[in-house]
């Protein structure tokens, strides 16, 4: 017997799913459907600045979301031990100590967390878990998952059928603090990833204006232009074009992240002794050095840490959210 076209329960959560996460999201940001096909990413966020009660403007930043639906989320407690530097190597617990912490659970399927993976790191993609009955939705940054903890614990992860994804219930939308906090942070990314490589070619060629070499290797441009005469007057016009490049970037009206502004100064204040009258090229020069080497160590310090942030593991605990957490310490590492 024929019958009519039917919808799916999956269809009605999903449809659900989007209008708690509109309730949830400042209502000056603009979400769209990114799903018509679904090949991974459901939602796209851009991001807007509040300017009054009447008008709000585009920042140009983008969030990436899959969103997930379930009907009711367990919440479970699980221990979080200290981690190594897992840029460097291999993820290696320190067992200790701990911290225990509420948290959610969802199984991926491999397919979608290796084509995110492909996508990098410069584009944030996170996933939004909605459970419907709470309409609570938590979310997590899946690149940076995949980076900081899936490689590091097992680089053949793709062999499997599918990887249970960890979230911290402290990753919570209605916990407007955080998740303001953290949705800013991911949607500025693609800026700052921009920033660090402006920074990076401006601090080579201040270098080799100034002769700084961090490795004794002698370049084919040394070849080329041996003969030429650069003056002190040459650099000093050469640093203050570059400071017009960077002085008014978006990336240091990011609060949250503190070193920011506190960058911003030091440039502001290397550009306003730079064009005073009492200047000494040889305190110039140091002063210089020291700027640049600060701007580019931002693109490490992200790499290091920003990176980790709102991940379940301990140095996220310590550095992503309001309250510290509770270190308890285990008697032995047998009976950890």
């Amino acid at each position: 017997m024929a019958r009519k076209k039917q919808r799916v329960f999956q269809h009605i959560m999903e449809d659900e799913s989007f209008q708690i996460i509109k309730k949830l999201i400042p209502k000056e940001w603009v979400i769209r459907e990114f799903n018509r096909p679904d090949y991974g990413i459901d939602l796209v966020i851009e991001l807007f600045d509040k300017v009054d009660e009447q008008i709000s403007e585009t920042l140009g930043e983008f969030i990436y979301v899959q969103v997930k639906s379930v009907k009711q989320i367990e919440i479970k407690k699980e221990k979080v031990f200290p981690v190594g530097n897992v840029a460097k190597g291999k993820w290696k617990e320190d067992k200790t100590e701990y911290s225990e912490i509420d948290v959610v659970k969802f199984v991926f399927d491999i397919n979608s967390l290796f084509t995110i993976q492909t996508l990098g790191g410069s584009v944030s993609v996170l996933l939004f878990l909605v459970d419907i009955v709470t309409e609570n939705v938590y979310f997590i940054c899946i690149n940076d998952y995949i980076d900081k903890i899936i490689l590091p614990k097992n680089s053949k992860y793709t062999e499997q059928d599918s990887y249970t994804i960890t979230i911290p219930t402290l990753n919570a939308l209605n916990n407007i603090e955080i998740s303001n906090n953290a949705l800013k942070f991911y949607g500025k990314r693609a800026k700052l990833l921009a920033s660090f490589s402006k920074f990076s070619y401006q601090k080579n060629e201040l270098s080799y204006l100034l002769k700084v070499k961090d490795f004794p290797i002698f370049t084919y441009r040394e070849e080329l232009e041996k003969d030429k005469v650069v003056t002190n007057n040459d650099i000093l016009e050469q640093v203050l074009f570059f400071i017009e490049q960077i002085e008014e970037l978006d990336i240091w009206e990011h609060k949250e992240w503190q070193v920011l502004p506190l960058a911003k100064t030091e440039i502001i204040e290397l550009k306003n002794y730079l064009q005073s009258k009492d200047v000494v090229w040889e305190i110039a020069r140091e002063k210089i050095i020291i700027c640049w080497h600060r701007l580019t160590n931002l693109g490490t310090m992200y790499e290091d840490l920003c990176r980790e942030w709102f991940l379940p593991k301990m140095i996220s605990l310590l550095t992503s959210y309001p309250t510290l957490p509770e270190i308890i310490k285990t008697e032995n590492k047998a009976n950890a």
